[in-house]
């Protein structure tokens, strides 16, 4: 079946008013909702499906009848397997694998020791900051906290010398890859830690080529039909491609970045939607200590009003309260110990002055990236017994 640019995949019947059809057109798939009562066609990225407070609504003679996302779970599982063949899901995924893997791992370089205090915020995406002096070897440092065993393999695999203070990895003649993934410590700290590193690329690689969000400007699904581009083509892993794709996928990475870069810390943190964030920490005996305004790229550049609150129990928390509400919309509020906001300013800091700003946004980043790898697994792994 075709309709307009699309081409029907895979269908699956909801019932007799509602068939959900998947469709490409060159690019990402699209969820079709086809009303087959009026016969009309609406044709919607996947990422439409992610809120799971969505209603979907069609006219069904003079009423209208609704469908809970959740409702309509297996059929987009049901799409997803039976589309995955006709459109080379899988193989195109493993490409994404390998593309994920040397994205995450490009380190971002520095020529002068003065820009390593005064770091630009598009120099902080990254988990490797690299430096050379006029002589001498690369120097690299990670900037994520680690955690377990990743820790005693960059202990044994790092150096003391300049630039830092503390121990860094040094690359022999003045050569620094593009992408430092097909190093041995970075294969090191894969097997060590396979949650963080490695699980997680296979369910996104699917999901963004599938059409989850990839947060592109005006979600335009940029990265994701760059990747439709590039993928299916033998050079996929060149370094020309990986540049040009890495320029696509910078608000997707810088998400990717921060949730990889604080993963052993997001887990402790809380997060909630309140109506008054400041009223609920003055309630809990949270006391102002800095206040600042910060623009959310992750949250469509809306700008808000952060205030960091204490309590004499080493709470740390944020009241991040945007400066124009919209109806309805509530405060963030994110909760922390001490000891794990201590870690997060280090992390996000790459050697130089911590950054309290960046690093609230790096959080937020964070565990929004977290939410979502939740939810768009959901679709991938659906099993009906699970809704018993």
């Amino acid at each position: 079946m075709a309709s307009g640019d699309f081409t029907t995949v895979a269908e699956f019947d909801v019932d007799d008013d509602l068939t959900l059809l998947l469709a490409t057109s060159g690019g990402i798939p699209r969820l079709g909702i086809y009303n087959t009562n009026s016969e009309k066609k609406k044709f919607v990225p996947l990422s439409w499906v992610e809120d799971a407070n969505r209603v979907l609504k069609i006219k069904v003679g003079r009423s209208v009848k609704e469908y809970q996302i959740q409702v309509l779970m297996e059929g987009i599982s049901s799409l997803i397997q039976g589309g995955a063949q006709i459109i080379s899901l899988n193989t195109l995924s493993w490409r994404g694998v390998q593309l994920l893997g040397d994205l995450i791992h490009m380190p971002k370089t520095a020529r002068s020791e003065a820009d390593l205090s005064l770091i630009a915020d598009n120099k902080r995406e990254t988990l490797w900051y690299a430096y050379t002096p006029k002589r001498g070897n690369w120097r690299i440092k990670p900037c994520f906290a680690t955690s377990g065993a990743e820790k005693n393999i960059l202990d044994s695999a790092m150096e003391e010398g300049k630039p830092w203070s503390t121990p860094a990895l040094s690359i022999p003649n003045g050569s620094l890859p593009f992408t430092m993934r097909n190093m041995p410590v970075i294969k090191e700290i894969n097997n060590a830690n396979p949650a963080r590193w490695t699980e997680f690329m296979l369910p996104i690689a699917r999901g963004m080529l599938l059409g989850f969000s990839d947060w592109s400007l005006g979600s335009e699904h940029l990265f994701a039909d760059t990747l439709w581009k590039y993928l299916p083509t033998q050079n996929y892993r060149s370094e020309e491609t990986i540049q040009a794709i890495s320029t696509a996928a910078r608000q997707f990475m810088t998400k990717i970045i921060a949730y990889i870069r604080l993963w052993p810390v997001l887990k402790h943190v809380q997060s909630e939607w309140v109506s008054d964030a400041i009223k609920t920490c003055d309630e809990r005996g949270l006391k102002k200590r800095e206040r600042f305004e910060m623009v959310a790229p992750n949250l469509g550049d809306k700008r808000f009003k952060v205030t960091r609150l204490v309590d004499e129990k080493t709470v740390v928390a944020f009241g991040i309260v945007p400066q124009t509400r919209l109806p309805g919309e509530q405060d963030r509020l994110i909760v922390l110990t001490e000891e794990d906001w201590e870690t997060c300013l280090d992390a996000c800091s790459l050697g130089g002055e911590p950054d309290p700003q960046y690093t609230c946004n790096s959080i937020l980043a964070g565990i929004e990236t977290m939410n979502w790898y939740a939810r768009i697994r959901e679709f991938l792994e659906w099993q009906p017994d699970k809704e018993d």
